[in-house]
């Protein structure tokens, strides 16, 4: 199975947790892209997509997603499987957990996008999330600054998740 995995990171946390999905993601061929560097249209390339993004200061997208957030108007993500992963600070900025995840699902739903590897809010401890849809986020939230030894297990588990709902 190919999987593109697009990703945006400033200080190297998302880059990590993006490395750590592709060794996780068994038997699949999992291509990463740092958005800094590659160009959105690549995702047209792909039909199973992962897109990680942190948030940062009060609810926003990492500034490479915000640069290139309008570029996501251009493309097409009708019969494309989208699974997202972000980090995020629950204690410090528990009104504004994972916003960036749902800012950037709901434009890629919009777009046509089916959201896949929606992941429980169980175990964390936060306000309010624009990712939050009923008792899930639309993605995996992790939180190296509060829990970095739930990282790990937690990626193993949603790998697992979505290479069944890419299949």
């Amino acid at each position: 199975m190919k999987i593109g995995l697009f990703y945006g990171t400033t200080s190297a946390a998302t880059e990590e947790v993006a490395n750590l999905i592709q060794e996780s993601l068994d038997g699949c061929e999992v291509e990463l892209f740092d958005i800094y560097k590659e160009p959105l249209e690549k995702i047209s390339e792909f039909d199973n997509i992962i897109i990680g993004c942190p948030t940062w200061d009060i609810g926003l997208l990492q500034e490479d997603w915000r640069s290139k957030f309008d570029d996501l108007d251009n493309l097409d993500f009708s019969n494309k499987k989208v699974a997202y992963f972000g980090c995020g600070d629950q204690h410090v900025y528990s009104g504004t957990f994972l916003d960036a995840l749902g800012t950037l699902e709901e434009k890629i739903t919009a777009k046509g996008g089916t959201t896949i590897g929606l992941w429980p809010v169980e175990g964390y401890s936060f306000d309010y999330s624009k990712a939050q849809k009923d008792d899930k986020f639309v993605g995996l939230g992790i939180d190296n600054d509060n829990e970095p030894e739930l990282t790990e297990e937690r990626v193993e588990t949603w790998c697992k998740q979505i290479q069944s709902e890419f299949a």
